[in-house]
């Protein structure tokens, strides 16, 4: 029991790990390589865990559509093929009156999709939240960080901003709080006070009401810790990787 137990913790800190620290963006190795086509070119952004999986190919007979996504590239060309996918909101069936893009960048030979730029107005709050995710990260998704800008062997993220403008882009979306709502009320649905402050359940790594950025807190002081969570993780993995080995080496010296 005592075994299954540790197994599990060992895979829950390991997700939380994986999770909390970036990892480079890679093809998957069921994508058909070299990318010889549009479709395997869409195929490879998707292998990245991006959320256009909805998206339809552009094309004369596509009349109406919201969720789009162009291809420029030549088959057999060594150049980068570039994946457009365009998010349209506003009388669609018109053109659309307002868009937000998000555009891609994969290598024919090994598959791998970078994240190139993002361009046009800001996603309503009625958007797929995975666009929003995409948005507000500038095109980060499940951990992978953009290629652009980076140098290799170095990860020059700043947390602290992409914090900010998270908690930023999640306060922006509440709705404000009924006149006569009760902050003390466990039951109540997330909302704006007034004053600027939060009420109801905050989500996961989110400040508590009344000590983050949108209702007057001073700088990190009070979230400083989710700076140091990847750190905080890792060593408690390690130390439970220790004491796990230790109480191996001394139950096989009690049995020898």
């Amino acid at each position: 029991m005592t075994t299954k137990r540790g197994i599990h913790l060992l895979l829950t800190l390991s997700l939380l790990l994986s999770a909390a620290l970036p990892v480079s963006a890679r093809a998957s190795e069921s994508i058909q390589l070299p990318i010889d086509t549009p479709a395997e070119a869409h195929d490879a952004v998707i292998a990245n865990g991006t959320p256009f999986g909805d998206f339809v190919l552009l094309d004369d007979a596509l009349i109406g559509a919201s969720q789009y996504y162009e291809v420029k590239g030549e088959p057999g060309s060594s150049a980068a093929w570039i994946v457009t996918y365009t998010y349209g909101w506003g009388d669609c069936q018109a053109g659309c009156i307002s868009r937000h893009t998000f555009a891609y960048q994969v290598d024919p030979v090994s598959g791998v999709a970078a994240f190139d730029s993002q361009q046009g107005e800001a996603l309503p709050v009625n958007a797929p939240e995975g666009l929003l995710m995409l948005e507000a990260l500038n095109g980060a998704t499940s951990g992978i960080v953009p290629i652009t800008g980076m140098k290799p062997g170095t990860d020059d993220t700043d947390w602290a901003v992409m914090y900010d403008q998270w908690y930023s882009d999640f306060i922006a979306t509440l709705e404000p709080c009924a006149p006569d709502v009760d902050p003390a009320d466990l039951m109540v649905m997330t909302c704006l006070l007034p004053d600027g402050s939060v009420a109801g359940p905050m989500p996961l790594f989110a400040p508590a009401p009344g000590h983050g950025p949108a209702d007057g807190g001073e700088g990190h002081g009070d979230d400083g810790w989710v700076h140091e969570l990847p750190k905080i993780i890792l060593a408690v993995l390690l130390a439970w990787v220790g004491g796990a080995a230790l109480v191996g080496w001394r139950k096989s010296r009690a049995n020898s």
